[in-house]
């Protein structure tokens, strides 16, 4: 086991080290591996394309990128949209909107964009022991959290549920008085869209939350079926107790998984369903609007 890990990290290492990094690879390398935590940070900003994949551009687009957040910044500061009590999350959810969304600003309800401010400060957990200069730093964690934001938004409920009752039919083939609870409800319709967007953060366990996010950012959608999957079969006592449609609803959106072990059970379990069935070779069906 030992000797697979430091195989799998020697990979890693020589797939980031490269002069130019082979995406295609390094996202295969993702689907089949857990990503060693001291390299997380990179692995995720190439799997985005915030950082460049060649060296020899890599200087640039690190520049581009604090270039463009001190301008954002610099403009909303002067407008006053930011103060210096303005919390970080909010301060990246104008500049958000600044650059993509204009006539949504001023801001005058964040109840809209609570899965945003969720992500930005996930995200800004997350590279905090990255130890580059505060400014590349910062406005790296605002890039990657308007990244990951638009990827959820854009995995929306109708495609995953497209596939989410056919799938779960299969994993809760030894559950049939859940699945029947569950299908009688129409629980696989009304999964909370808050789950897909802020990217389930309902997984309270920070590190199991990271192994399933790499598996979507390498390309994997597919993954979040499952999760969603393993995380109704956690709960089927509580859901089985339930007789409306409207109280499991409640429950579920109301839902948090803080036990560190059931948070990796779950994870662990969802990744394993997901390779089974087929892991990196499954997609949606294409969308048609």
């Amino acid at each position: 086991m030992i000797l697979i890990q430091r195989t799998v990290q020697t990979v890693f290492k020589e797939l980031l080290e490269s002069d130019t990094i082979n995406v295609e690879k390094l996202k295969q390398h993702v689907q089949k591996n857990s990503i060693v935590a001291e390299l997380k940070p990179l692995c995720w900003k190439i799997l985005l394309g915030i950082k460049s994949p060649y060296r020899a551009t890599r200087r640039y687009v690190d520049q581009a990128n604090c270039d463009m957040y001190t301008y954002l910044h610099s403009t909303l500061t002067t407008c006053g949209v930011i103060q210096t009590d303005t919390s970080i999350s909010q301060q990246f959810l104008s500049m958000y909107l600044l650059d993509s969304h204009p006539t949504k600003l001023p801001v005058t309800s964040t109840k809209e964009y609570e899965p945003f401010l969720s992500i930005a400060n996930f995200i800004c957990a997350f590279l905090d022991n990255d130890n580059e200069q505060r400014l590349e730093v910062t406005a790296e964690c605002w890039l990657m959290t308007c990244k990951i934001y638009d990827k959820f938004v854009q995995l929306t409920r109708r495609i995953a549920l497209l596939v989410l009752n056919k799938i779960a039919q299969q994993e809760f083939l030894h559950e049939p008085k859940l699945l029947l609870h569950l299908n009688t409800q129409n629980i696989f319709g009304c999964i909370p869209e808050k789950w897909l967007k802020d990217g389930f953060q309902l997984i309270t366990d920070d590190i199991s939350l990271l192994n399933i996010w790499e598996k979507f950012l390498a390309g994997s959608e597919y993954i979040f079926v499952f999760l969603i999957i393993h995380i109704l079969h956690h709960c089927r006592l509580k859901l089985l107790s339930f007789y409306t449609t409207k109280e499991i609803m409640q429950y579920l959106g109301d839902l948090k998984i803080t036990d560190q072990a059931d948070c990796e059970h779950i994870v662990i379990a969802s990744i394993a369903s997901w390779k089974k069935q087929g892991g990196s070779l499954l997609d949606f069906p294409a969308s048609h609007n």
